[in-house]
């Protein structure tokens, strides 16, 4: 029913506060602090041992994932971005298995075997992505509308990061010699920017969706507004407290509806032998001054022989 009262404060989630400027801000440093961690994951790992590397990437995407969910915009969204989030990764980390495993166990596989490992660890880390921050910050169902061309990111992102990412100035046929930073900026950046451009192809379905979606309040009250609707509302706003004079000015109850005219008394029709100028026969239980009137007289009283007191009526004055 319009008008029914609703619970005041709304999500005390963080990631539902603020105007949309500053959640587009904290979004914005959130991806970068992302692409921070993983570039110094990365570089780190290259000079230590490959485990090393391994566990701190690792960390850098549980981090994200917590941090992503932290910045839901509902409790559900919370526990779905979570357990989305830490299965992708759990199948991420199973694909780059065999590239740092030991040499003893990998060097009879065959160079297919690392292909589809590598495009595995991509298509998992870019879905993953996409899904996490899409199911923790979309509000409508108009997103999902997106996942067709989200889904065709993923795919050219996965090809292209296997057979077309550039080497950024570096000799990878080198072994036994640290990478340089700009070589994981530009290889983080070149495998991070599909998953972006899919999380802003689905912002901007969201973005129809809410700009389709219809306001309660800017719905149009009826013509002919209903008396017990108007009632329950301003009881509701009574009880908690909320009277809003601006619905009880919108949403006058209609005025009682209007009676019939009185009809006026006809006169009854005199016979066609009645003389009409005659006067009429009045009701003499209706005349004026012969209103009933009660006298108290004095008669005997046959007990003790005194007069006693009774109550006589009579007309017009007289006994």
């Amino acid at each position: 029913m319009y008008g029914a009262p609703v619970a005041p404060g709304g999500s005390r989630l963080p990631g539902n506060r603020g105007p949309w400027w500053v959640q587009v801000v904290v979004s914005s440093l959130v991806l970068l602090a992302y692409l921070v961690a993983q570039v110094a994951a990365f570089a780190v790992g290259d000079t230590t041992e490959r485990w090393t590397q391994y566990g701190l990437s690792a960390g850098v995407l549980v981090i994200f994932v917590v941090i992503t969910a932290a910045w839901a915009r509902s409790g559900w969204r919370v526990t779905v971005a979570v357990l989305l989030g830490l299965l992708f990764v759990g199948l991420e980390r199973l694909a780059l298995l065999p590239f740092y495993l030991d040499l003893s166990v990998t060097q009879d596989w065959s160079s297919e075997v690392f292909r589809l490992a590598s495009m595995a660890a991509t298509a998992m880390l870019l879905t993953g992505l996409i899904l996490v921050w899409s199911i923790a910050r979309r509000q409508t169902a108009m997103t999902w509308v997106g996942l067709l061309p989200a889904a065709g990111l993923v795919a050219l992102g996965t090809w292209a990061t296997y057979y077309h990412q550039p080497d950024f100035g570096v000799d990878l046929t080198a072994t036994e010699v640290a990478l340089p930073l700009h070589y994981w900026i530009g290889v983080i950046a070149f495998e991070t920017m599909f998953g972006v451009a899919a999380v802003l192809v689905l912002w901007a379905c969201d973005a129809i969706g809410l700009a389709t979606r219809r306001s309660p309040a800017a719905s149009t009250p009826s013509t002919t507004p209903n008396v017990e609707s108007f009632r329950t509302t301003q009881l509701y706003r009574t009880q908690a407290g909320q009277t809003d004079l601006r619905e009880t000015e919108r949403y006058r109850p209609p005025p009682p509806p209007a009676r019939p005219a009185a009809t006026a008394t006809r006169r009854p029709e005199l016979p066609d032998d009645a003389d009409p100028t005659a006067p009429r026969r009045r009701n003499p239980r209706r005349q004026p001054g012969r209103a009933l009137r009660v006298r108290r007289v004095r008669l005997p009283s046959a007990a003790s022989g005194r007069s006693g007191c009774a109550t006589r009526r009579s007309r017009g004055g007289r006994p």
